[in-house]
C-alpha cells in the first residue's frame, strides 16, 4: 500500500485510528501511573590477580589476567547463588527468601573490565542500597575466602575482588521511567492507529468515497449527489432549483456535456446503471434528464428496468402502459411517451412486464427505437437495471451510447464494483464518467459560503463583514 492509499485510509476511518490511539495511550498511562515505584542501587567490585613473589615475569601476569576474566564471568551467576544471599539475609534480618531476593539482584560485568557491578531494586531506596552493599561484601567474602577453603584449611586466593564503589541511596526511581512510558505510548497510539485504520479499510466491503472508486473504475467523477431528502421527492430541478442539491444536478449535467469518450456512435444518448440494486440510479436519471430539458433540450427519459420499472413511481406519473408495450407494437409513441413538466420533456416508462426482459431489451424493434429517437430528441437518458441483475446497459451501450456508472457510498461493495469493471473492459465499453450518490455534505468554509431559503431564493453571506450579496 503506498503512501497516499495510507493517508487516504487514516482520513476515511480517522475515528478508528483516534479511538485506537486514545486506548493504547490510556493503556500505557495507567500501566504508568499505577506501578509501585521501584529504586535501583549498584555497588561495584574489582577484581585483581593476587599471584606470588616469585611471579614476577610477563608470562605469569598474563597467565593470571587470562584466569581473572574466565573466573569473573562466572560471577553474575554466583551472585544469585544461596551461598552470597543467605549470609545477606542473615545480616540485615530481611524478611523473604533466597530465591525471592535473587529476583531483586542482578549482576553484571562490563566487556573488557574487571569489574563486577551488582545492582538491587527495592521499593524502598535506602534498602536498596543497604542490600546492594551487602550482596557486595558477601560475594568478596566468597570469591577471596570461603570459595578456595579445604577441608577447613584455607588457601590463600588466586583472585583478589575488592569493593571499589559502594551503593549510594537512589534519589529517583529507576522504573517506571514515566518520560519514556509516554513517548512510547504516544509514537505507538499513533502507529496503532494508523494500523488499525489501514486494516480497517483493507477489510471494509463496501465504497466510501471518490478514491475506493477511482482505484477500481477508470473514469471520471463528474458528478456528486449528497445524501439529502430532498432527493428522494421529484427532482430537485422542479421542487427546489435554487438549492445545492440542484446545482450539484446542474454541474454534472454541465460535466457529462464537455465529456465525450471519442467512440460513441450516439453521444446524446446517456446509459445510467450502477453496480448493485439501491445505488440511487434512477435518482440520477430522472434528476440528469430535468437539468437537460432545464436547458431547453428536448429531452427523452426512457425506464427500461422493466423487472423493477422505478422512473414512474419517482416522477408520479402514470406508468401501466410504456416501453414493454410500444416495443411489441401493442401502443404507438404517442400513447406511450408522456410530456412532463415542460413541453420538451418526454418520459417513456417501462410498463408492464409483458415477456422475458432480456429477449425484449435484446430485440431488433428496441435497438431500432434507440436510433429513432437519437435522432429526434437532443438528449435521450436510459434508465436501466443494474449490472448485478443483467447487463442490458452493456447491450444498450455497445451499440454506441455513452455509459454513466452511478455508485452509492457506502451501499456498493467493492467487489461487485470490480466485476462490473471487468465485465465492461471485457465487452470493450468505457463508461463517459462515474456519479458518486449518497455522499456526505462538505463542511461550509469559514471566510465563505452559500446559504439556500427555503423559498427557493439563493443567498450569500461574508462571514467578515456581514453585508448580503
Amino acid at each position: 500500500m503506498i503512501t497516499i492509499d495510507v493517508v487516504g485510509a487514516v482520513k476515511k476511518h480517522v475515528v478508528t485510528a483516534i479511538i485506537t490511539a486514545i486506548v493504547v495511550i490510556a493503556g500505557v498511562c495507567g500501566y504508568t501511573f499505577t506501578r509501585t515505584p521501584q529504586y535501583t542501587a549498584t555497588a561495584q567490585l574489582m577484581a585483581t590477580y593476587r599471584g606470588t613473589t616469585q611471579d614476577t615475569n610477563a608470562n605469569s601476569y598474563n597467565a593470571g589476567s587470562s584466569y581473572i576474566q574466565s573466573q569473573i564471568q562466572t560471577y553474575p551467576q554466583l551472585v544469585k547463588t544461596e551461598s552470597v544471599l543467605q549470609p545477606v539475609i542473615d545480616n540485615l534480618g530481611l524478611n523473604t527468601t533466597v530465591s525471592d531476593l535473587a529476583k531483586q539482584v542482578t549482576a553484571s560485568n562490563p566487556t573488557d573490565t574487571m569489574l563486577v557491578e551488582v545492582s538491587v531494586e527495592d521499593t524502598d531506596p535506602k534498602t536498596s542500597s543497604n542490600i546492594a552493599n551487602s550482596v557486595a561484601e558477601s560475594l568478596r567474602k566468597q570469591v577471596t575466602s570461603t570459595l578456595y577453603s579445604d577441608d577447613g584449611d584455607k588457601i590463600v586466593s588466586p583472585v583478589n575482588l575488592s569493593v571499589v564503589q559502594q551503593a549510594y541511596v537512589p534519589a529517583s526511581p529507576s522504573s517506571p521511567n514515566v518520560a519514556m512510558n509516554l513517548a512510547i505510548g504516544v509514537v505507538g497510539g499513533i502507529v496503532l492507529g494508523v494500523v488499525a485504520a489501514v486494516v480497517r479499510d483493507l477489510l471494509d466491503r463496501r465504497v466510501r468515497q471518490s478514491s475506493d472508486v477511482q482505484a477500481i473504475v477508470d473514469a471520471q467523477v463528474l458528478g456528486t449527489f449528497t445524501r439529502s431528502d430532498v432527493f428522494a421527492d421529484v427532482p430537485v430541478i422542479i421542487s427546489r432549483p435554487a438549492s445545492r442539491e440542484a446545482e450539484d444536478v446542474r454541474r454534472l449535467r454541465t460535466n457529462l456535456t464537455f465529456s465525450d469518450t471519442g467512440d460513441d456512435r450516439m453521444p446524446n444518448v446517456i446509459v445510467v446503471t450502477s453496480s448493485s440494486p439501491s445505488e440511487g440510479k434512477t435518482t440520477v436519471a430522472t434528476n440528469l434528464a430535468t437539468a437537460f430539458a432545464e436547458s431547453g433540450s428536448k429531452v427523452l427519459l426512457i425506464d427500461t428496468d422493466v423487472r423493477n420499472p422505478s422512473v414512474a413511481k419517482k416522477l408520479k406519473i402514470e406508468g401501466t402502459v410504456g416501453l414493454t408495450h410500444l416495443v411489441t407494437g401493442q401502443v404507438t409513441s404517442q400513447e406511450a411517451v408522456q410530456r412532463y413538466w415542460k413541453p420538451n420533456f418526454h418520459v417513456l416508462p417501462a410498463g408492464r412486464q409483458t415477456m422475458n426482459p432480456s429477449i425484449l431489451l435484446n430485440s431488433r424493434a428496441m435497438k431500432s427505437l434507440i436510433r429513432k429517437v437519437a435522432e429526434t430528441y437532443d438528449y435521450v437518458i436510459i434508465d436501466t437495471a443494474p449490472m448485478q441483475v443483467s447487463n442490458d446497459a452493456a447491450v444498450f451501450a455497445k451499440e454506441g451510447p455513452e455509459l454513466l456508472l452511478v455508485t452509492g457510498l457506502g451501499v456498493a461493495e467493492k467487489r461487485r464494483l470490480r466485476e462490473t469493471d471487468e465485465e465492461l473492459e471485457t465487452l470493450g465499453i468505457e463508461p463517459v464518467g462515474v456519479v458518486l450518490s449518497f455522499a456526505e455534505q462538505e463542511k461550509q468554509k469559514d471566510n465563505y459560503y452559500y446559504y439556500y431559503g427555503v423559498d427557493g431564493e439563493k443567498k450569500s453571506k461574508h462571514k467578515k463583514d456581514g453585508a448580503a450579496k
